[in-house]
């Protein structure tokens, strides 16, 4: 039977492979992009930067805090840090739980730093994510604004999943409700009586 460390652990480490898949969006992954626009006949934004059809992506070139002027707010694309931020917070929570998947005694420990690393990386996906959805909003806007075609790209989707995930399990990591389940917080044979 599967219990709930085991659930917790498998979610938690979706929720790192989406985060690495959306930090290494484009350049590196060409596919994956937050936002498209038809300007300068086809560019493409990501976490580390932009491809535009001009000149080839080159994922030497990548590096935090581009700039595309007009269109991108000048400080924000630095906030984008998050995500690889949020994503090493959730190695780390999904590393902890490891132990209590092959030790026959339960440790306390992992329980409190699991909650908290969880409620952390939840906190810096979703600020990244609202950073994210304000500076790609404005761009597709000032883009659409200029008569060019806007959309926003796979990646944008992606960390809303891995936010949304991060909020369950942090919430129950919090609450130590896994599925129903205790999560190591009180045996099943306490009873307090008021």
């Amino acid at each position: 039977m599967v219990g709930p460390t085991f659930v917790m652990l498998v979610a938690t480490l979706a929720c790192f492979v989406l985060l690495v898949l959306v930090t290494f969006s484009v350049p590196f992954i060409p596919v994956l992009k937050f936002l498209h626009s038809s300007a300068s006949g086809g560019v493409d934004f990501g976490v580390l930067g932009f491809c535009d059809a001009s000149s080839a992506c080159k994922p030497n070139q990548a590096m935090f805090g581009y700039r595309y002027d007009p269109e991108l707010l000048n400080p924000l694309p630095k906030t984008l840090i998050l995500f690889p931020v949020g994503a090493g917070l959730t190695l780390l929570s999904a590393l902890v739980l490891l132990p209590l998947l092959f030790s026959r005694r339960q440790p306390r420990w992992p329980y409190v730093a699991f909650g908290l690393l969880t409620t952390f990386a939840f906190i810096a996906t979703a600020a990244g994510f609202g950073l994210s959805m304000w500076l790609f909003t404005v761009a597709k806007r000032r883009f659409e604004g200029e008569g060019f075609d806007a959309s926003y790209g796979p990646s944008t989707w992606m960390a809303l999943a891995a936010t949304a995930l991060l909020l369950l399990v942090a919430l129950n990591a919090g609450c130590g409700t896994c599925a129903g389940g205790r999560f190591g917080r009180q045996a099943r044979h306490v009873a307090y009586t008021y």
